[in-house]
């Protein structure tokens, strides 16, 4: 069953903060320079990097340097009408503000509508997979789809954008104007969404991202600071997971992950709950569903990330569980076994891998909500985990849901210091099973198990992930990039 979202989650939702992109409010050098003035300081309002680990910024009068420190890539952006800077090692020379822009991931465009700039943009890739309803509107009558069926066409588009913003792998050799963004890569919930900072420096929007970075950042503090002051005893212990069943792709061989992403562990903590984890690796897949569930004895929370798992009763039979009346596992007593995959597209693209990325408090606020659901009122819906084992139905977003398609996209987290959370109660159903007055993490000794491997990278987001780049016939090179998720 299929619900609007505007039915589920209101229309503040997909309300907007800001004018439309029409103004130029936060925009800053907006007009191009003559020779006689190019040698001014042009950038007052700058960005400063605080938690992201795998991009930097440099300021000079009439010019910014841009670094990608995952991909090794540097870009140079001047001010249009100022002289191109002399400089050597650069990857794109790109004039700004950009007039014009293109992007082929979902996260990157999401960026692009939390600055307000979306008027900019031309060309958007894996349209069907775009869960932001006001994208979707674009996408039927301003911004085209990149022809992903014909390579002459798609480097004729990105050709004719001042930048396109692409995914390691999938830069065009033929042109000039291709920027790497590895916002998904970043290790930590707020390190992804400063990335915020990285596409405003493009359309010279700093001010913009200052300030809402600010506001994401301030909120997200105030939601770990008050979960770990109400749920410090009362911790359930989480666990993501996955299944693959056999494919050509696994040499026909099955296998179960437990992921340990980092900005999933952070999530986790500072939501008030415990993360169940091993020896530090970012992943561990077993071998035998008997090994997979031994680690999973005594998790309270399961997040399930599988492409195959699209029922509660498939997920059991995937996962070995065979009468889950008899079970003992308090994920499956309890009824707790989530997917993020509540919000999508027609199509069944994930907001997962668009809004959360851009939004670290409101991904937090909907962690807190999986692991202590009570924690602001009874019945708190969660905008992007669904409860499978309760049979939560999904929700379509639709270009119907927009209001304005070229506002500034607004935070849908609450204002954390307006709202009282609820004190946990340990006799409460949601609760059982759960270990009381144990803060830290559960550790699984994994020398015991039937394990295929260890890894320093999280395959399961990919997996995931592959799910919307496939509906919209994206190159399966896509799916491998994105694995380190």
């Amino acid at each position: 069953m299929k619900l609007d979202i505007l039915a589920v989650l209101g229309v503040s939702l997909f309300s907007h903060a800001l004018a439309a992109s029409s103004s130029t409010a936060g925009l800053q050098s907006t007009e191009c320079v003559s020779s006689s003035d190019s040698s001014d300081n042009l950038f007052s309002v700058k960005s400063e990097v605080k938690y992201s680990k795998l991009f930097s910024i440099e300021y000079h009068d009439t010019y910014k340097i841009v670094n990608n420190l995952s991909t090794n890539n540097t870009y140079a952006l001047y001010q249009c009408g100022s002289t191109k800077p002399d400089i050597k090692n650069i990857d794109a020379f790109i004039p700004i503000p950009v007039s014009s822009a293109a992007a082929w991931s979902t996260s990157a465009a999401m960026f692009i509508e939390a600055l307000g700039v979306q008027d900019r943009v031309k060309n958007l890739g894996t349209a069907p997979s775009i869960v932001s309803a006001c994208l979707q509107e674009l996408l039927e009558d301003v911004i085209k789809p990149f022809d992903e069926g014909n390579s002459t066409s798609t480097d004729e588009q990105e050709q004719s954008n001042a930048v396109v913003f692409s995914m390691p792998g999938g830069e065009d050799t033929n042109t000039t104007n291709t920027v790497v963004s590895t916002e998904y890569l970043e290790p930590s919930a707020l390190g992804r969404s400063e990335w915020i900072k990285f596409f405003a420096v493009f359309f010279n929007a700093e001010e913009r991202a200052n300030t809402a970075f600010e506001s994401i950042e301030s909120n997200y503090d105030c939601f770990t600071k008050k979960a770990g002051e109400e749920y410090d005893d009362l911790r359930p212990v989480v666990a993501w997971t996955s299944y693959a069943g056999p494919t050509e792709y696994n040499n026909n061989t099955a296998y179960w992950q437990i992921s340990f992403a980092d900005y999933k562990y952070d999530l986790v903590r500072d939501a008030g709950a415990r993360m169940l984890n091993t020896t530090g690796a970012q992943a561990t897949m077993f071998s035998t569903a008997a090994a997979f569930l031994d680690a999973l004895e005594e998790v309270d929370i399961v997040i399930d990330e599988s492409f195959v798992s699209y029922s509660y009763d498939e997920l059991l039979k995937n996962y070995g569980v065979k009468d889950p009346s008899k079970s003992t596992y308090s994920w499956v007593t309890a009824s707790r076994v989530f997917r993020p995959d509540r919000l999508q597209s027609t199509a069944g693209g994930l907001d997962w891998f668009e809004a959360p990325v851009a939004f670290a408090d409101a991904l937090l606020q909907d962690v807190i909500g999986v692991a202590h659901p009570k924690f602001v009122k009874d019945g708190y819906q969660p905008i992007w985990f669904r409860n499978l084992a309760d049979n939560e139905p999904v929700v379509v977003v639709t270009a119907s849901n927009c209001t304005d398609m070229y506002a500034q996209r607004k935070d849908p987290a609450e204002s954390c210091s307006s709202l009282t959370f609820q004190e946990a109660n340990p006799d409460d159903e949601d609760y059982e099973g759960v270990d009381e007055n144990q803060t830290d993490d559960l550790i699984y000794d994994i020398s015991k198990s039937e394990i295929i491997n260890e890894s320093d990278s999280d395959s399961s987001d990919g997996a995931f992930l592959s799910v919307n780049a496939l509906q919209a016939a994206v190159a399966v090179a896509f799916v491998a990039l994105c694995a380190a998720m």
